[in-house]
């Protein structure tokens, strides 16, 4: 890493950055999107899992970062992405809205994961900390969401022109990486090779583990900031500046667990790390949604946060080191047994609708329950 060339290291590890900053942008515009196209809760959250749905395509594209150029592959994958954002901002319909999501979702799979592969050939043992730092700045691009939006909402841009913003700048991310250098692949093009070494990877226990994992983690993201900022200003009748409190409590939690993730895990093994960042996970998360007190439920934002941190780069770490040759099909297989839950979107949002939004925080709550039985019961 240290002798790579520097626009090269920042074009990598600034990666998860871009994305978590526009992946952010329908989340926290649920509610001024649901009110200008007179959307219900449930077809509104249509949105938020056409996005991570168009990895059924963008799998294919992950594998592919084992055979072919990982410049071309991150380059057409973040220009695909500026588009599609376009699209998006543009959009007067759910059906257009739905498929740039999907063209979105399928588009930032070739994109990260492109840059991600590449990453884990130049990082090698420091993989570890290079994926925190990697994860650092997925944490401010999140923190940098709601500011964007209110940044857009004042000078009269609204929340489309904060997608039609980020879809230009992400054009130029694309003419970025253009020109970088990325690492070529370890195997040549096959399909019958890729399809031998997915079959080989599905037959890894160990992968199946870690992506069931991943795949529920995965479910504590964007979706769930969503929600509960909707639950603030509706239920508990917060400003909308009130309403984000919790979630950028969340995400400078985020930060504090990316950032001070050597000092956290220390001499400790993986699972003694997960085991005790689950089950904080277990206590702050529903201490940040309904704690009567703004107060309390920042600082158990920040608890959850910087725990989701630690507790995300190390089974990263651990899922990638697993097969090192074959990084993009490892990814490929985790994100599509992480499509589980692709669908929990929409179940919350119809909860939300018939049973209000307290009750549909309630399904999120019970997550990390779920992973920390299964750290528990977890062999290794």
């Amino acid at each position: 890493m240290r002798r790579a060339p520097y626009g090269l290291v920042a074009a990598l590890v600034l990666v998860r950055f871009a994305d978590e900053w526009a992946a952010f942008l329908p989340a926290g515009s649920l509610e001024p999107l649901r009110g200008e196209l007179g959307l219900t809760y449930a077809q509104a959250a249509g949105v938020l899992v056409a996005l991570p749905a168009g990895g059924l395509v963008g799998a294919g594209l992950v594998v592919a970062a084992d055979y072919v150029s990982r410049r071309l592959l991150a380059s057409l994958g973040a220009l695909a992405y500026g588009l599609a954002l376009i699209v998006f901002g543009l959009a007067h319909s759910l059906t257009v809205l739905l498929a740039a999501a999907f063209v979105w979702g399928a588009a930032s799979d070739a994109f990260v994961h492109g840059c991600e592969v590449a990453l884990a050939d130049l990082a090698g043992e420091a993989l570890p900390l290079a994926l925190a730092r990697m994860n650092g700045w997925a944490a401010v691009g999140d923190l940098l969401g709601p500011p964007t939006l209110a940044a857009a909402a004042t000078l009269g841009l609204g929340w489309r022109g904060a997608f039609l913003v980020g879809g230009g700048l992400m054009i130029l991310y694309a003419a970025a990486l253009a020109r970088q250098p990325l690492p070529p692949p370890h195997r040549r093009a096959s399909a019958a090779r890729a399809l031998g070494d997915v079959r080989s990877i599905l037959a890894d226990r160990r992968v199946l583990e870690a992506a069931l994992v991943l795949g529920l983690f995965a479910l504590l993201d964007e979706p769930l900031a969503a929600f509960m900022i909707a639950y603030f200003e509706r239920v508990r009748r917060l400003t909308p500046g009130l309403a984000y409190a919790p979630v950028m409590a969340m995400i400078v939690g985020h930060m504090a667990g990316f950032a001070l993730f050597e000092r956290f895990t220390g001499e400790r093994t993986p699972r003694a790390v997960l085991l005790a960042c689950a089950a904080i996970l277990v206590c702050g998360l529903p201490a940040a949604m309904f704690a009567p007190r703004l107060a309390i439920q920042a600082l158990a934002a920040v608890a959850f946060g910087a725990a989701g941190a630690v507790f995300y780069t190390t089974m990263q770490a651990a899922a990638l080191a697993l097969r090192p040759r074959q990084v993009g099909a490892v990814s490929a297989v985790i994100s599509v047994i992480g499509m589980i839950g692709m669908g929990f979107p929409a179940l919350v949002g119809v909860v939300a609708d018939s049973q209000g939004l307290a009750a549909a925080l309630g399904l999120y709550a019970a997550v990390p329950v779920v992973l920390l039985a299964l750290i528990v019961l977890a062999r290794r």
